[in-house]
């Protein structure tokens, strides 16, 4: 990443008494651009946000962060705020088949399948006095931080596009440009000053879909995006609150240019292989074996059936990789996921029993993804991992990394908030802890101000 000099990071953090003795506590802003890679968050395409940063030298880091797989939307966007993998939280892409016989595959973005507790329901549960604010250019992203009774809480302000008339929205997806979800969000904040907000902006992704990561209309998206930041510090400057700021600037993933779809799905059936239900997600597929039960620790009777899966799999040009997520001693030609790619934190049974990954350039479209076959960009596989992480502020508690350290996931920026707000960690919804492998840890990013 070129955006500035140095590339920082912050292993686990030494924040243990977040409410500071002496001083005003920080209040967090995290604005997710949605589709902005690492390697264009470059200081000529993020002007604005530039500036801010090299106001604040000793308060800034300027980081590349790892999105979780897979590098979709949903997945990371709910990572942000649990800091756990997709494993522990259940949204593990944007599409599923939750294993009802005779169902179809549908979008995964329901508030009630979010397995972990998010911020807004540790915040309201535990210090009711803390304002939450939520402002997304994606309606979908509303409803998955959707409030839904005796599992999580929403947040105090939630606001989406579709509080917009139809002729304010995108005419062909319904998102808010980012200029409106900004205004939107600098209203509610004019009426009560937030403790945590969560904004999305949408126009880069879109531009990215529509016309590729290398197109003019994706660079200009990234400017206007810039623009909208700079308006959020523009206002907190004016209104006193810069002082109090801890702004937290990133993406849920990166964007590759794309050829025309291949479909796993077709090859299947023109090889004649019945008994399984494929799921597309951009730059990966998600296999289920029908018959299998959703609670199932390996595949037995099911081995000959997912070894002819992974032979078709084999042969469909642009598929890269395939892997399985449950032990199958007669598959010897499928490796688990675990056990190749242990970073990756999907081992829940809604990836599904094979998990085919696309080769860089490529992107699948099956009946739930049909709409993606004229798509120049789009993301989901391990190229699209690698987002900006940018935090400055006027808060005097924050301080830049420390250099050389390595990098950081998106699945730290969650703890890192908690230290901030003096929040506990997300539980599961059933109440038990998080197992320690699944949860990111805070940046070393703040330092006592008494």
């Amino acid at each position: 990443m070129r955006f500035l000099p140095v590339l920082l990071f912050l292993l686990a953090a030494c924040v243990h008494a977040p409410r500071w003795e002496r001083g005003e506590r920080a209040h967090v802003y995290l604005v997710v651009v949605d589709g902005l890679g690492a390697r264009f968050a470059t200081p000529d395409r993020l002007p604005v946000l530039s500036a801010a940063v090299a106001s604040e030298p000793e308060r800034s880091s300027v980081l590349t962060a790892r999105a979780v797989m897979p590098a979709r939307t949903n997945p990371n966007h709910v990572t942000l705020v649990t800091g756990v993998y997709a494993e522990a939280h259940g949204i593990v892409g944007n599409a599923f088949w939750d294993r009802t016989p005779g169902t179809a595959p549908e979008k995964l973005e329901s508030a009630d399948r979010i397995e972990v507790e998010t911020l807004f329901t540790v915040a309201e549960t535990t210090d009711p006095r803390l304002v939450t604010l939520a402002a997304f250019g994606k309606p979908k992203l509303a409803r998955l931080f959707a409030g839904v009774p005796g599992r999580q809480r929403a947040p105090d302000v939630l606001w989406s596009s579709e509080a917009l008339p139809p002729a304010r929205r995108d005419p062909a997806t319904g998102y808010a440009s980012d200029a409106e979800t900004m205004a939107a969000a600098l209203d509610a904040m004019a009426a009560a000053e937030p403790d945590l907000a969560f904004l999305n902006l949408a126009d880069v992704d879109t531009a990215g879909h529509a016309h590729g990561p290398d197109s003019p209309e994706y660079t200009a998206a990234i400017m206007n995006a810039d623009a909208a930041i700079g308006r959020l510090v523009k206002a907190l400057r004016a209104r006193g609150r810069w002082r109090r700021t801890v702004l937290i600037v990133t993406a849920d993933h990166g964007m590759s240019a794309v050829g025309p779809p291949v479909s796993l799905g077709a090859a299947l059936g023109a090889a004649g292989v019945r008994g399984v239900t494929v799921v597309a997600d951009g730059g990966v597929d998600h296999v289920y074996v029908d018959a299998l039960d959703r609670r199932a620790t390996g595949i037995d009777g099911d081995a000959r059936l997912l070894r002819r899966v992974a032979s078709v799999a084999r042969r469909v040009p642009g598929v890269s990789d395939f892997l399985g997520r449950l032990p199958c001693v007669r598959c010897r030609d499928v490796a688990l996921i675990d056990a190749v790619h242990p970073d990756w934190h999907v081992d829940h049974e809604r990836t599904g029993e094979l998990l085919v990954v696309a080769a860089a350039g490529q992107q699948f479209a099956d009946p739930t993804a049909a709409g993606d076959a004229g798509l120049l960009g789009n993301h989901g596989g391990p190229q699209d991992r690698d987002v900006p992480l940018i935090v400055t502020g006027g808060w005097p508690g924050l301080r830049a990394a420390a250099a050389g350290t390595p990098s950081p996931d998106l699945v730290d920026v969650a703890p890192t908030i908690e230290a901030l707000l003096g929040l506990r960690a997300p539980r599961r919804v059933d109440g038990s802890a998080v197992p320690e492998r699944d949860a990111g840890h805070p940046l070393a990013i703040t330092t006592r101000t008494d």
